[in-house]
């Protein structure tokens, strides 16, 4: 939405941030580059309130603080609050090594036992990372892998668990290979598996993965896979070594179907939602890649048939279910509902709730719109404004920050609350055109809210219609780094440029200093970022290429004494794209 992308731009950058490819076209005309509820065990919360993490790593640089001034009330004994879940991702990157997750984003979680919890992540970075340093980039990146978390007595565990090809020990980074991938071995073969919603079946975790066909944005939805991962084998690379844990599991292609009317094919997994021994699976489909008028689809079948599709029965009208995706109805599209890629579909207060980020880029709301049945119809007219995200808006003042990804963690919620998990990014970028991603590890990670139960009643959704304030979420409040705000004059808008960069600065007038046969030359900045070709030849010669430079200056030896040099400085971006150059002519001492 990048790695991360964080980096996300698309015509000519590494590319990131697997569901953002689903909100963005409305404002910018392209795509970029992001279970019923159960109570956690009482010795999980004691871990998460501790935050005593077990890595391997050792001690590392402390994670942004939570802001004391705000309070959040207690929680029942064996939950975690949202504060914690944010922090133990900050800590987990900000301590990553070349084995370890550090930070990108899709995210969905799934209880293996009272002591474990599968994670399932989309883009992701691998480590060392850090609040000041960003994504080192040093160990690779994945569209996909899953991390495994484990309480044990007092402490918890992280082991990122990718397809192979990952670190096997310290200090020795290599390129990772996706868990879920079409391509032989694992590797990505420029597609992009991205996580769906999962959900334990007895002995196995069932994944959803829609995949994207390589190339540029936007990029083409192409069909959805359904990953089948053994419980017992993610529960023992959980608690196997922290460098080198693989796992590769069965996957299988679901049937392709596009509707007669063209489009996208209908991407299923968005969302599951358990009723008894019943899944219910949401999907999507939208009239071209780059429409944002998608249509919600949903199917249903028992649980331990999920990994059947002949079982499966399609929600083809009003009572009607058909065995046939070919007879697949919408359960409702049209102007007035707005679907983004990324939602889930929960029952709370004997109602169903699709539940998603509302508006378009930049918007902070997290919704819920209300439905009598699990097929719909969802009432957009009843939204309840369920969060309204601080510090999100395509503003200097908020790091041109982005929400994306919104949706319902059962794993994660209790009787009182449902948690819900969102990602963030930032679409900032300085004069270099290098990320926010460079900077700071702490924007790109996932981000948790709960939500009381009594915030879906009837008289809090009636309310809210009525134009009421949003419902009030508890939220993890971490401090996170202004960077921006702090230099407001050299962070710009991605979306504001077609190729996704600013214009590079010329460089400013040239200066010397003579030391003999050493000449410092330097010269004003073009802006935070810029790297510096710089050339030089002597009178009568060719240019040559001395040195790049990130500093604007450098210091220039071994040259003739009393003779004359003409010297050259071209400022680029990351992506070598030149601004106007300065020169000027100089006698050596």
């Amino acid at each position: 939405m990048g790695p991360f992308r964080s980096g996300w731009h698309v015509s000519n950058r590494r590319t990131t941030g697997h569901r953002r490819v689903r909100q963005y076209t409305a404002r910018v005309g392209r795509q970029r580059l992001l279970l019923s509820a159960s109570v956690l065990a009482g010795s999980f919360c004691a871990t998460l309130a501790a935050l005593a993490i077990a890595h391997h790593a050792g001690s590392g640089p402390p994670a942004p603080q939570a802001d004391p001034a705000q309070h959040e009330r207690s929680w029942p004994k064996g939950d975690p609050s949202p504060r914690l879940l944010d922090r133990q991702w900050l800590t987990y990157s900000d301590r990553s090594t070349c084995a370890d997750r550090s930070g990108g984003d899709g995210v969905d979680a799934v209880r293996l036992s009272s002591s474990q919890i599968a994670w399932f992540f989309s883009d992701s970075w691998l480590g060392p990372a850090g609040p000041k340093i960003g994504f080192s980039r040093k160990s690779g990146f994945v569209h996909n892998l899953v991390v495994m978390q484990t309480n044990s007595g007092s402490k918890t565990t992280f082991v990122t668990i990718t397809g192979g090809h990952a670190c096997t020990g310290p200090r020795r980074p290599r390129q990772p290979r996706a868990v879920v991938s079409a391509a032989p071995g694992g590797s990505s073969g420029g597609q992009r598996f991205w996580v769906g919603a999962g959900i334990r079946a007895r002995a196995q975790v069932l994944t959803f993965y829609n995949l994207y066909q390589p190339g540029p944005s936007p990029f083409i939805p192409v069909g959805t896979a359904l990953a089948s991962f053994p419980v017992s084998k993610l529960a023992s690379e959980g608690r196997g070594p922290a460098y080198g844990e693989v796992i590769r599991p069965r996957v299988s292609m679901l049937p392709s179907y596009t509707p007669p009317a063209g489009g996208t094919p209908i991407m299923w997994g968005t969302s599951i939602m358990r009723l008894g021994s019943t899944a219910y699976i949401y999907g999507w489909q939208a009239p071209s890649a780059s429409s944002n008028q998608r249509a919600l689809y949903v199917a249903r079948v028992a649980v331990s048939l999920l990994g059947n599709f002949d079982d499966w029965r399609f929600y083809a009208g009003p009572g009607q279910w058909a065995a046939g995706q070919d007879q697949a109805q919408p359960v409702q599209t049209g102007p007035s509902f707005t679907l983004q890629s990324a939602f889930s579909v929960s029952r709370v207060d004997g109602r169903y709730w699709l539940i998603e980020q509302a508006g378009e880029i930049g918007g902070a709301d997290i919704d819920g719109y209300p439905a009598a049945d699990p097929w719909g119809p969802f009432d957009p007219d009843a939204a309840v404004v369920l969060y309204r995200a601080p510090g999100i808006g395509l503003t200097a003042a908020h790091n041109y920050q982005i929400m994306y990804d919104a949706a319902a963690e059962p794993a994660l919620s209790n009787h009182r609350d449902l948690m819900i998990s969102y990602d963030v990014n930032s679409e900032a970028v300085n004069v270099g055109c290098k990320q926010l991603a460079d900077y700071t590890n702490a924007v790109t990670q996932p981000r948790f809210i709960a939500v009381p139960r009594s915030a879906f009643s009837t008289s809090a959704a009636l309310a809210e219609a009525e134009g009421a304030t949003a419902v009030h979420a508890v939220a993890g409040h971490i401090r996170y780094p202004a960077l921006v705000p702090s230099a407001p004059g050299q962070w710009f808008d991605s979306f504001s440029y077609p190729s996704g960069c600013p214009p590079v600065r010329p460089a400013g007038p040239l200066r010397f200093r003579d030391a003999g046969s050493t000449v410092l030359a330097s010269w004003g900045s073009a802006g935070l970022g810029v790297q510096y070709q710089v050339y030089l030849r002597q009178a009568g010669g060719q240019y040559r290429l001395v040195r790049t430079v990130h500093s604007p200056q450098i210091r220039l030896r071994h040259l003739a004494g009393g003779g004359m040099y003409q010297i050259e400085v071209v400022p680029e971006n990351v992506y070598g794209t030149a601004g106007q150059s300065a020169s000027a002519t100089f006698r050596a001492g």
